[in-house]
């Protein structure tokens, strides 16, 4: 079995840890260890503080076991000689993806360089190397910390012991550090100030070639670690939108057709809001597959409201009504996908589509719009492609 051990202290008060993005520290690297693979979490430190409470909630939500020990002599009891034991230095905010793969191999000791690991705050260990703030250690090793005093440090006795033992050290790039993917974070303040370079890594720019999507990445980056702070902050997007795209319809039955599409164009904001500001807890180690499927079908409700708006506000048969707005969001659907840069992308892009149609709704061509809307669509997605042909 592989465990994490992540150490808190003795704080009480979790303002003494800090907090980054709305998160405790120790939160952030509950995610690290669970990516890792841990099927135990063992917490160093006070059980009953805020962060340990939300630690034990959130590692049993996950599937993992959870246990507290307060002493040193506590820990070989809860490690098996058998077991890999990750350990995480306190402070620790772990983001990059070499040194995951690094831990992700098997036993070893990250290190840096002296100085620039020093500095950054890991503690030196001769005049060559640092501690790079983890280690994967046998379980066995454990065990040498029965002789030591109750009121020993874990962590400090843990990376002794297992440099007497010739665990291999694992260097890891200075960069790692200059990037701010991996450093040690002591105070309030500290976390504070790397929540905005936190959030750019996170959530970098979209294509200006998708408008939506790239303001809704800018209002989380600039407002996301105020939301993340609030626990239902993940659930007003949907409502928002739903709201929303209640209101188009509702603006539509009234014959209000471009007030109807122009409420759609918040509603594909507050789409790729919500989306982005879900990338914010997602694990970075975890694939891209285990994403929430909320907003995709928040999509399909969009799409499906566009093409009920069509109906309210073309003239004629219910089939000639249909179709206009039919064809235009089919074509959204037709393999492949829209890319993600480049001027192609705009075929993507429902806030776009929206206010084109608010557009000619204004002018009375509601009808008109959306065959042309069609047409752009069509060039958008085969464009490049028969380009690409000669």
């Amino acid at each position: 079995m592989r465990i994490g051990l992540i150490a808190i202290g003795d704080a009480v008060d979790p303002a003494q840890t800090g907090t980054l993005a709305g998160r405790s520290l120790v939160r952030h690297q509950l995610d690290f260890v669970l990516a890792q693979g841990c099927e135990k979490v063992i917490l160093h430190g006070h059980g009953a503080s805020k962060d340990a409470i939300e630690l034990r909630h959130a590692a049993e939500a996950a599937g993992a076991q959870f246990q507290v020990v307060r002493g040193v002599r506590d820990l070989p009891a809860a490690v098996r000689g058998d077991d890999q034991l990750l350990v995480l230095a306190q402070g620790l905010l772990p983001e990059s993806a070499q040194a995951f793969e690094q831990l992700k191999e098997g036993y070893g000791v990250l290190v840096l360089p002296a100085e620039p690991g020093w500095s950054a705050g890991f503690e030196r260990l001769d005049l060559a190397a640092a501690w790079g703030g983890a280690m994967v250690l046998p379980g066995r090793l454990v065990a040498g910390l029965d002789p030591l005093p109750e009121d020993a440090e874990p962590i400090a006795a843990l990376l002794r012991i297992a440099r007497q033992a010739g665990v291999p050290e694992r260097p890891l790039a200075e960069r790692e550090l200059a990037e701010g993917r991996w450093q040690i974070v002591r105070t309030p303040e500290a976390a504070r100030a790397n929540e905005p370079a936190w959030l750019r890594r996170r959530l970098p720019p979209a294509s200006p070639f998708r408008p939506t999507t790239w303001l809704a990445r800018a209002l989380v980056r600039r407002f996301g670690s105020l939301w993340l702070g609030q626990r239902r902050a993940a659930l007003g997007f949907p409502i928002a939108t739903l709201m929303l795209l209640a209101a188009g319809v509702t603006a539509a039955w009234f014959g209000l057709p471009a007030l109807a599409f122009a409420v759609l164009l918040p509603a594909a904001l507050a789409i790729e809001a919500g989306d982005a500001f879900g990338a914010l807890g997602r694990s970075i180690f975890i694939s891209e597959s285990k994403r929430s499927r909320l907003f995709f079908a928040l999509r399909l409700v969009w799409d499906v409201v566009l093409v009920a708006i069509g109906m309210l506000t073309v003239d004629g048969s219910p089939a000639h009504r249909l179709f206009a707005p039919l064809v235009s969001v089919g074509v959204l659907h037709v393999p492949p996908p829209p890319p993600d840069a480049g001027w192609r992308a705009l075929a993507g892009d429902r806030g776009v589509l929206a206010a084109l149609l608010a557009l000619a709704a204004g002018v009375g061509v509601t009808e008109g719009g959306f065959m042309l809307l069609a047409l752009l669509l069509i060039v958008l997605r085969i464009a490049a492609p028969a380009g690409e042909r000669g």
